[in-house]
């Protein structure tokens, strides 16, 4: 029996059954309560949740992941971690996987590969544009619906896996079959190792087979790192050879010589979609020892056209005088009738020449007109020449401009974040029609994705969640509640949001937000470390844990000053609330100690930029900058136990404002140590570059580029 059927996680998702199980996690049908909807909830297994370091990063990157939203990849609504268990929540599928359908159908016709390919590499576009690989690309992690939409799940999961196990062995096998060489070798791995994998996906769709086998994992990656795979189409005959090429050359060994972009390869796709017969003509070639890649070749220049057959004249031949009688002509020679003679007159020449002329003059007018037309380059049309409308969708504005300057392109601009900024992604005529040359065609231009910095709510002070709901959807986000135990956050006022102040999304993404529920309340409670703790904070925290503290003062030395030095019932123990705890205190008051938070501007920043100092929470000053001239800032302050420093900076230029950084500083020590509790680095250029505004149909679409990667680090820690 699976101990989590029935079970309810984070209270909201209950688990159902159990429809699948991996190498790191098995996976649930789940309801989602909240949602009324039916998800797919994926429980990390415990040999990888007793690890911290793993934890960390899979929390990590399992944000990063859920910030993807295409039509192409399994959308993660939710992301979980207790002491007790790790899970993300995803979009569920009805469908099979891409495996299951390929062992059903054998051989897939190249136009259902292509359909197929073609939403796998849009899905990848929209992931590597975000700077996420997904490093696992395999057709058990292709998901078809019954519509043939196609979805891609586990991005970015294989990371964890192998660093978990770095050797190959049995249980990677499913994945070796489409591993990359460079991932073989242990190398760096990109966007092109993807890329790899989509090429040995179409090699399988196309042919039946995986191009390399073997008995064990180990064998088949030495295959993939340095044997050739048999031509596709040695199996299958009826693939085109352009479709090879574009297989081949996914599956390249050398990363360079692939496609670089999986843009790159759609492009040859559409291409080959609107040609099969096309011949890409890509070759490796080996000159002077050293394998160079050439790209594929242009069309070749026409050869000249065959000069025209000689065209039979019969030649002139008077009549003669008398049927049946010989013709004496003026020279006094005999001609039978049935002679052919050649007689010139004298007008021939000019008559030629003059018909050379017209022919060449009518030769050279009908170029002018339609030359154009039948150069598929694009070229300019004459008024009123009529040629087919071309396939605009997934090129970039200015290129189709340039290509085409016969058409009269009337671009609108939108934010989408399936297409890259300046793409064109919509059009108003279909490809082929017929149209005529400065015919007017709408066209929709993306802006790429509305991007927005989450703010900081939260900057002064805990507030109410319908006040942070209310902030978070006037930036054109959406929120979504959990809700948790806190002794320190009174109820229905907000511990935190996730993801945290100054991080990018883009509009419509989510925003949780941690709602506290109060104090956990049974009647009991355990007895917080009390120990080294100042007399003032164990008063605050003895009424947050529900006990009563019995105070004796003794003597003692600087450090214990004001500070617990005992307490009768030891941490962690249950006990009935408001319980009497006693606690010894160091007699007097603690010295104050001086330290002070150095800041180094570095990066060509220029301007004035207001500096705003906090201790707990609480403003306590706030200077103004020119930070083009003064690049060395530092705070000094003193004093005692244990407080919070931050700093706010803001760019009057711009009127925003973000958090620099936080510190927590024990005083206690000697020197006073201090923690880094919250930093961003990126904050002069998060404040000083907003994102940019939409643009109108006039604006160029050309990125504008930001300032050097330079940024400030905290305080020099």
């Amino acid at each position: 029996m699976d101990n989590y059927i029935g079970v309810q996680l984070d209270g909201r998702y209950e688990l159902l059954e159990r429809i699948g199980a991996g190498g790191m996690a098995d996976i649930y049908k789940a309801d989602d309560i909240a949602e009324t909807r039916t998800v797919a909830v994926k429980i990390l297994k415990n040999e990888f949740a007793g690890s911290e370091d793993f934890l960390r990063r899979f929390r990590n990157e399992s944000k990063a992941i859920a910030l993807l939203s295409h039509p192409n990849i399994v959308k993660i609504f939710d992301v979980g971690f207790t002491e007790s268990v790790q899970f993300i929540v995803m979009e569920y599928i009805d469908g099979i996987t891409l495996t299951e359908y390929i062992e059903n159908q054998g051989v897939l016709k190249w136009k259902e590969a292509l359909g197929f390919v073609r939403q796998i590499l849009r899905a990848l576009q929209h992931a590597h544009d975000r700077g996420i690989v997904h490093r696992d690309i395999k057709s058990q992690n292709v998901m078809l619906l019954r519509d043939g939409t196609i979805k891609v799940m586990d991005f970015g999961i294989a990371r964890f896996n192998r660093e978990i196990d770095k050797t190959i062995s049995e249980k990677a096998i499913g994945s070796v079959h489409y591993i990359s060489p460079e991932q073989a070798r242990g190398d760096v791995t990109d966007e092109k190792s993807d890329l790899y994998s989509v090429g040995v996906m179409l090699y399988e769709m196309l042919t039946g087979v995986k191009p390399f086998d073997g008995e064990d994992a180990l064998a088949i990656a030495l295959m993939h790192t340095n044997k050739t795979p048999k031509r596709p189409a040695e199996i299958n005959a009826s693939i085109p050879e352009g479709l090879e090429e574009i297989t081949l050359r996914a599956m390249q060994k050398e990363p360079a010589k692939r496609y670089q972009t999986a843009g790159e390869m759609i492009s040859d796709l559409r291409e080959f979609e609107k040609n099969p017969d096309i011949i890409f003509e890509y070759k490796y070639f080996s000159t002077d020892g050293k394998t160079k890649f050439f790209d594929k070749v242009g069309n070749p220049v026409p050869p000249p056209p065959a000069p025209a057959a000689p065209i039979a004249v019969r030649p002139f031949r008077p009549p003669a005088a008398t049927e049946g009688e010989p013709y004496d002509d003026e020279d006094g020679d005999d001609y039978d009738d049935d002679e052919v003679i050649e007689r010139r007159s004298p007008l021939l020449p000019i008559l030629f020449a003059v018909a050379s002329v017209f022919v060449i003059l009518t030769a050279w007018l009908i170029y002018a007109i339609v030359g154009s037309v039948v150069d598929d380059g694009g070229g300019e049309l004459p008024p009123g020449v009529s040629d087919k409308m071309p396939m605009l969708v997934d090129m970039d504005y200015g290129v189709a401009v340039e290509t085409y300057p016969w058409l009269m392109l009337n671009p609108e601009s939108e934010n989408s974040s399936e297409y890259a900024k300046g793409v064109i992604m919509w059009q108003e005529l279909p490809e082929g029609r017929t149209i005529k040359a400065n015919t007017i065609v709408g066209v929709k231009v993306s802006l790429g994705p509305s991007i927005v910095y989450v703010d900081d709510y939260l900057r002064s002070g805990p507030m109410h969640v319908d006040d942070v709901r209310r902030l978070i959807e006037s930036q054109g986000l959406v929120p979504a509640n959990k809700y948790d135990y806190s002794d320190k956050v009174e109820k229905e006022f907000v511990i935190k949001t996730d993801p945290g102040p100054g991080s990018k999304l883009e509009k419509g993404d989510k925003v949780t937000v941690w709602v506290s529920q109060g104090a956990f309340d049974d009647g009991w409670t355990s007895v917080p470390d009390l120990l080294g703790v100042s007399i003032h904070t164990a008063r605050e925290t003895a009424q947050k844990y529900r006990i009563t503290l019995v105070e004796t003062l003794e003597p003692s030395d600087n450090e214990m000053k004001g500070k617990i030095m005992e307490q009768s019932v030891d941490k962690n123990t249950r006990v009935e609330n408001w319980t009497e705890v006693e606690v010894i205190v160091g007699e007097g008051e603690p010295d104050e100690r001086e330290s002070s938070i150095p800041l180094e501007i570095t990066g060509s920043w220029s301007g004035d930029y207001e500096f705003k100092y906090y201790v707990d929470g609480v403003q306590v000053k706030a200077e103004i900058y020119d930070i083009g001239i003064k690049r060395n800032i530092e705070w000094e302050f003193a004093d005692s136990g244990v407080k919070l420093y931050s700093i706010r900076i803001k760019c009057l230029a711009t009127g925003l404002e973000g958090l620099y950084a936080t510190f927590e500083i024990d005083f206690s020590t000697d020197p006073p140590t201090k923690t880094v509790k919250e930093s961003n680095t990126k904050i002069l250029r998060d404040i000083t570059n907003p994102p940019a505004p939409e643009i109108s149909s006039e604006t160029d679409f050309e990125t504008d580029a930001e300032p050097g990667d330079d940024d400030e680090a905290p305080g020099g820690e």
